[in-house]
């Protein structure tokens, strides 16, 4: 018989067997020992309380991580990872899970749900539509691996008349074109440590880039993360921008040490094509869901 249960009112080990048999087969390696699903709930916000576990018997047979945070003064859910496992698929176990998510956003007054998954999931998109979400467009990863060079014909040019500052990710978040409807793990407050650049002209801001340097234990940088940027509305020269800050970026980072890019939109075609001429490729697509519980949004 199915039941589900809060994930705080679980042993750790419960939760991970659920995480670990759920995404056993999944399109990115996702298994994970106790120390990094720790990490993960801790670095992505995600709530032990609002996260649940589902269970036929006593056996656990998937989960539902959930995250609530208030977003430009709106509340905000995120379904962080949804699994069930393989000798309970076809028996409702994912609907299970995500009516009972949907619930518990409706009892703690969330004005908007998102999610991503994978373009290839079709069975989780079909169900994610059923339960009221709305594609919101397709986002990218992108890397370029450690020991690799951008191709011979690859140029970033940086325009002299635009400067650029590093400052703290929030400096971007204060900005009044800083996108906040974007996916939960771009968001600034998701960025642990995370910085930005931020270009202008004549004192006026006219972009941002979001990034993440990763160290090794040693204080060595060991990789390089870029999330979603933005340019002002209206700039004939959004792509010299991103060009601009892409390249201040790069510069100077080690043959050795890998740049993978998170979550990039891919209608916002400055600043892939950016990240193309730099050498990153596409490794994988996914798309942005969204289910309006409130007229907030």
């Amino acid at each position: 018989m199915a039941s589900i249960k809060p994930l705080n009112e679980l042993p750790l080990k419960t939760a991970l067997e659920a995480w670990n048999t759920g995404f056993e087969d999944y399109y990115v390696d996702l298994f994970m020992k106790e120390p990094a699903f720790i990490a993960r709930m801790y670095n992505e916000d995600l709530l032990p309380d609002q996260s649940i576990v589902l269970f036929d018997g006593e056996r656990p047979a998937g989960l539902t991580l959930n995250g609530i945070r208030m977003v430009n003064g709106c509340k905000v859910a995120w379904n962080g990872g949804t699994a069930v496992a393989p000798f309970y698929r076809g028996k409702g176990g994912g609907r299970l899970l995500l009516e009972e998510s949907i619930r518990r956003y409706r009892e703690e007054g969330v004005d908007l749900a998102t999610l991503e998954v994978f373009v290839q999931n079709t069975p989780a998109i079909a169900l994610y539509e059923r339960c009221g979400y709305v594609n919101k467009g397709m986002t990218r990863f992108y890397e370029r691996p450690a020991g690799t060079q951008p191709p011979g014909n690859a140029v970033l040019e940086a325009a002299p008349a635009i400067e650029v500052q590093e400052a703290d990710v929030a400096k971007a978040a204060a900005l009044p074109f800083y996108r906040h409807r974007r996916p939960w793990q771009t968001h600034w407050l998701s960025l642990k440590g995370g910085r930005c650049l931020i270009a202008g002209q004549e004192g006026q801001a006219a972009g941002y880039l979001p990034f993440r340097r990763i160290y090794s234990g040693t204080g060595e940088l060991s990789a390089l993360l870029i999330y979603p940027g933005s340019v002002i509305g209206g700039r004939l020269d959004a792509e010299a921008i991103a060009d601009t800050l892409l390249s201040r970026l790069l510069s100077g980072i080690p043959e050795g040490v890998g740049v993978r890019a998170v979550h990039i939109p891919a209608t916002g075609g400055f600043f892939t094509a950016s990240l193309e001429r730099a050498g990153l490729v596409p490794t994988h697509e996914l798309l942005y869901m969204e289910l309006t519980l409130t007229e907030a949004f």
